[in-house]
């Protein structure tokens, strides 16, 4: 009778690969490391993931699902780039993985559901089309992201504060004024 396949190895994995990540950073993810975390071996984990980045790619892709569960939850336009940076201060090692994973999850051209879903609240709440939003969405993230990136690898809390204010205070001035920086219609 053959062997029955694993159905939980792959999430047993992932899992496993999560710890590691969250603990140790870039430096914990070993295949080997992985496999033992995942009680299995290293060739096995050969058989679902070609290699590290395949893992890595596979965590960052479920490290953005969750940075969108708590985006889409925001409460209004201005909750989100205070969720977004709250998501990264408190995950920072799997923000600074969706930084390293940014190619294949954000470049131009792939489909972005977070910005799909911000201009179209943004268009419910001022009005017009979504797609008038989308540099100002941009605009929001590539500041929320900065800050983001400063925020993960800043020690000093005074500092991070500033920073931390600096950008919600930018936002909330660009959402009050989004009318100047909508695209024409």
């Amino acid at each position: 009778m053959p062997p029955i396949p694993d159905q939980q190895l792959e999430e047993r994995i992932l899992t496993a690969s999560r710890r590691l990540w969250r603990k140790h950073g870039e430096r914990g993810l070993t295949l080997r490391g992985v496999a033992r975390a995942a009680g299995t071996t290293t060739p096995t984990v050969y058989k679902r993931f070609r290699n590290r980045e395949a893992i890595r790619l596979a965590l960052a892709l479920r490290f953005r699902e969750e940075l969108f569960a708590v985006l889409f939850a925001a409460s209004s336009v201005k909750e989100i780039p205070r969720q977004f940076l709250a998501f990264a201060e408190a995950n920072p090692h799997e923000y600074a993985l969706l930084h390293l994973s940014w190619a294949q999850l954000f470049a131009p051209g792939r489909h972005r559901p977070g910005k799909v879903w911000a201009s179209a609240q943004m268009a419910a709440r001022f009005g017009g089309p979504p797609e008038t939003y989308g540099e100002v969405v941009d605009a929001l993230f590539l500041l929320c992201h900065g800050t983001a990136t400063l925020l993960t690898i800043g020690k000093d809390p005074a500092t991070n504060e500033e920073m931390r204010k600096a950008c919600l205070d930018t936002c909330d001035r660009i959402i009050e004024h989004i009318e100047i920086f909508r695209s024409g219609e």
